[in-house]
């Protein structure tokens, strides 16, 4: 059991699903992608919170879902921002892509696994949050900034943060877990504004 982490976990997951449940039952592609994808960490991280909490009767299903999280959960976040100011999407589109992202995830992750495929996605997902929100900027000002601190603290909790090692008294594991919950609520504050 790791007491710490097991808060953090829990920390991000509340913070996930309650972010993914403003965006129940509405019917536009960038709520329903958001509604998905903070879902989707937001189970992740619950299962994680289990895990380090020293029960690991669903540790197989926690590591299905973490997965999922980066590969399927973060790339919905990105196609929210994307349909903003790129393209809208019809809904047709908006499945195929999650059974796109879905299948790759499932290819890199158990027939062929690339471990850096999820890292890439996620790159490139929170790349078009940033682009999005400056374009976005001018107009609607507080859903950009809310989008630019989302993909920031997205990027540096994965790429300079990362989950190994600790600094000073804290697990980079823990940092992290928080990074993601202020970015995730961030990032839903933009789709928001912006529906």
């Amino acid at each position: 059991m790791v007491l710490s982490t097991f808060l953090s976990d829990l920390f991000l997951s509340l913070v996930s699903l309650s972010v993914a449940y403003r965006f129940f039952g509405k019917s536009s592609i960038p709520s329903r992608s958001a509604l998905y994808g903070f879902a989707i960490i937001g189970i992740s991280a619950g299962l994680g919170s289990i895990h380090f909490l020293g029960i690991n009767t669903l540790d197989p299903i926690y590591r299905f879902f973490v997965g999922l999280s980066g590969c399927l959960g973060v790339p919905l976040l990105g196609l929210a921002f994307f349909h903003f100011s790129f393209r809208s999407i019809s809904e047709k589109t908006f499945f195929l892509l999650i059974t796109i992202l879905f299948v790759l995830y499932l290819v890199f992750a158990y027939l062929v696994p690339l471990p850096i495929y999820s890292t890439v996605v996620g790159g490139i997902a929170m790349l078009i949050v940033l682009l999005s929100s400056i374009i976005r900027f001018p107009k609607h000002n507080q859903a950009a900034m809310m989008g630019i601190v989302g993909a920031v603290l997205f990027i540096l909790a994965g790429l300079v943060i990362g989950t190994k090692g600790s600094s000073g008294p804290f697990l980079n594991v823990d940092i992290f877990h928080v990074l993601l919950a202020i970015a995730n609520y961030c990032l839903g504050e933009g789709i928001r504004k912006l529906s």
